[in-house]
């Protein structure tokens, strides 16, 4: 006479074979025919090599929380999020050179960030050259209106300023000329001090208007033809309350060789002064709207190497499916391969119905999948 525990165990895997294998037992199975499921090849729409069809009874599914969407065709749009950071529109922008060699006598804007008009001061230069020059206009005025034309021209296009000729012809020849600021704008970048001999390599002010600004975006490459070049863009700025609405302005031609990114330019008004250049954002760039079929993105269970998807088949059996995927976008993923128009697919607990999906495709004979 069996002991009781034997008599036991033998009761449950008896019902584990009559309902199909619950219990974690298959009930033997046939070998399968030509074209079964289960032999499909590892190519979108079959089942994979290593995975088997899962049976999950109605109480379990509850249990699990397993739900069901459908795929559907239809328009599929959304945004590519991007970091970005604010630059000065370099069309609103002037760096300020000598073009004498000569010392700086006085600075009248000493510091970087002070707000200056067209046409302000700047600083003096006293340059041998430039007091030459003066001798020789002043000269000329008494004695040749061609040389003195030709004298005056050559301090203009050593950008000797209009007031600054007039006061040579009131006062003779000056030791320090005043220069001045070519643009309204922020001072930037400062690299003159008072006394410092300049030449016109040196770079003496960098003067930008920031009442625009340009927000450069970093876009993957294969994300830029998706890009809606009519659209505009929502622009997130670190230390700023509200978001900003901007057009896309230009999308670069060259993609960086390291980053694999192409950069993408906004143009942003800056009225208030909240956007400052170097600030980082955060962009979210319209896309163009295309018909698809797609399915919730939750869907997929991606591997590294391959998509699947569980597509219920009815009487609580699904089937592990491998898909190719295309855009993302507002939630969805788009299916180009593997799927249908209308095919229920699992959008939760998928990855418990994965792990069980290869624990069942290893564990059959030989190490093959089984259709159930």
């Amino acid at each position: 006479m069996k002991p009781k525990w034997m008599a036991v165990l033998l009761l449950i895997g008896s019902t584990a074979v009559a309902q199909g294998g619950h219990a974690g037992h298959e009930a033997p199975q046939p070998p399968p025919a030509a074209g079964h499921e289960g032999h499909t090849r590892e190519t979108p729409g079959g089942v994979p090599e290593g995975y088997a069809v899962v049976q999950v009874a109605p109480e379990r599914q509850q249990l699990i929380g397993l739900k069901v969407a459908k795929a559907e065709r239809g328009s599929l749009s959304g945004a590519v999020r991007a970091s970005a950071i604010i630059q000065p529109d370099e069309t609103r922008e002037a760096h300020v050179h000598s073009k004498l060699m000569g010392w700086v006598q006085e600075l009248y804007v000493n510091a970087v960030g002070q707000q200056v008009k067209k046409g302000q001061p700047l600083y003096s230069l006293y340059s041998q050259d430039l007091y030459a020059a003066q001798q020789e206009y002043v000269r000329a005025r008494a004695t040749s209106p061609e040389l003195a034309a030709a004298a005056r021209a050559r301090l203009k296009l050593w950008d000797v300023p209009g007031d600054e000729v007039k006061r040579i012809e009131r006062e003779g020849p000056q030791k320090a000329i005043v220069f001045r600021s070519p643009i309204d704008g922020t001072v930037i970048e400062k690299q003159v001090l008072a006394g410092h001999y300049v030449d016109s390599e040196m770079l003496l002010y960098r003067i930008a208007d920031l009442s625009r600004v340009w927000v450069i975006a970093d876009v993957y490459e294969f994300e830029v033809n998706r890009l809606d070049k009519a659209g505009t863009a929502r622009v997130e700025v670190q230390g700023v309350p509200e978001p900003v609405q901007a057009p896309v302005d230009y999308i670069y031609p060259t993609v960086d060789p390291v980053s694999r990114t192409v950069k993408v330019r906004l143009v942003v008004p800056n009225r208030e002064g909240l956007l400052r250049p170097g600030s980082f954002a955060t962009v979210e760039l319209p896309t163009t709207s295309t018909e698809a079929l797609w399915v919730p993105d939750e869907a997929v269970v991606d591997t590294g190497t391959r998509q699947v998807v569980y597509v219920a088949l009815g009487e609580g059996r699904f089937r592990p499916t491998l898909v190719k995927v295309g855009r993302r976008a507002s939630g969805k993923v788009e299916v180009r391969e593997g799927l249908s128009g209308g095919a229920s697919v699992v959008v939760s607990a998928q990855f418990l119905l994965d792990s069980e999906s290869r624990l069942r495709g290893v564990s059959q004979p030989g190490g093959k999948h089984g259709g159930h």
